[in-house]
């Protein structure tokens, strides 16, 4: 399995930084985590539309802006004749009355995505990749997002507190965990609907996951001030960086 990390900070872009967004590759898959404004510029266009699916963690317009982007380009590929098939866009199920849930599920007909949706116990098989889901604390349903293919699991947080999350379960074990830390200590967080750099690395402690990916960082914050503050407690942790690929290891 292989990460290529298209987008980093959280909720606008700043200069080479974009909204977060993830592309894993398997061998027979490509999934695209989240698509957060400005991320289709990282993208390898037509090659990465291949064998496609996109999926979003919840509907914040920061995780799913570029989808309007991605959306007309494949309208165009597909109409040059490169695009054979419809990218399948899974979104949560939830939230059917919101302005994004419409804003998502009434594209018009510029677009060659098919839109399906997910919930907590859904599960989806892509030939040898299995795709799960959890709910996080957050302040519209939001989900964590687990990738399983060939012995080696990604987990993805997605947008959580850390009060009543479950990644310490869901991640148990993984090799990766891609988890949001959106505060430093000494910020004030009004409301327990993200997490502190510390927090993300004591759930990967505690999980025992093998590596830990910070993201979802404020834009204008020096991304080592995260990386020192979680180093402290679980040393083998990484910030996110636009285009670092990262292959995953089997070794424990």
């Amino acid at each position: 399995m292989k990460l290529k990390v298209l987008g980093t900070v959280s909720p606008y872009c700043k200069d080479s930084k974009n909204c977060p967004s993830y592309l894993v590759s398997t061998t027979n898959n490509k999934i695209l985590l989240d698509c957060g404004n400005g991320i289709t510029r990282n993208l390898v266009l037509p090659n990465d539309l291949e064998n496609l699916t996109i999926i979003i963690s919840h509907l914040h317009r920061d995780h799913y802006g570029d989808i309007f982007s991605l959306a007309y380009a494949t309208y165009v590929y597909h109409n040059l004749g490169i695009l054979k098939e419809r990218i399948k866009l899974y979104i949560p199920s939830s939230q059917k009355d919101s302005v994004d849930y419409q804003l998502l599920t009434n594209l018009g007909e510029e677009h060659y995505l098919k839109i399906e949706e997910y919930k907590e116990d859904s599960q989806i098989t892509l030939n040898d990749t299995t795709i799960k889901f959890s709910p996080n604390p957050h302040n519209v349903p939001s989900y964590s997002i687990k990738i399983s293919s060939n012995n080696q699991t990604l987990v993805y947080s997605g947008d959580t507190g850390y009060i009543g999350n479950t990644l310490e379960t869901f991640a148990k074990g993984a090799n990766l965990l891609i988890c949001e830390s959106t505060f430093l200590k000494g910020q004030i967080r009004n409301k327990d609907y993200h997490l502190y750099a510390h927090e993300a690395a004591t759930i990967a402690k505690k999980a025992e996951v093998q590596k830990l990916l910070l993201t979802h960082f404020w834009p204008e914050i020096d991304k080592e001030e995260y990386l020192k503050e979680a180093k402290q407690i679980f040393d083998n942790t990484e910030v996110a960086e636009e285009n670092k690929i990262l292959k995953l290891s089997l070794n424990k």
